[in-house]
């Protein structure tokens, strides 16, 4: 994990690899996603998970949503910030 946390604001001098730092939104999302990240959102917005239920659902929903395999019981700070993030950005583009 270290190794990853070291290398992902740094981008490939060959070109092989980008920055990770950035998250981009999917297009095209299902309603119902849409409709669970509205539901969701105001649970965690403050940066806390209001109950250890709703952590494991917004972590279950931003594997589904952007294709990443976090573990459901993560306490990493910057993967539960990546989860915030993401789910903030849909919530702010579609949410509204």
């Amino acid at each position: 994990m270290k190794v990853k946390a070291r290398l992902a604001p740094m981008s490939c001098p060959e070109k092989y690899w980008n920055k990770t730092t950035t998250i981009e939104t999917p297009e095209g999302l299902p309603e119902e996603l849409i409709e669970a990240t509205k539901e969701i959102y105001p649970d965690i917005k403050n940066g806390r998970a209001k109950n250890h239920k709703v952590k494991r659902k917004a972590i279950e929903l931003y594997n589904t949503i952007y294709a990443t395999n976090y573990s459901t019981g993560t306490n990493c700070s910057s993967c539960l910030s990546s989860v915030l993030n993401g789910i903030k950005n849909i919530y702010n583009k579609y949410g509204r």
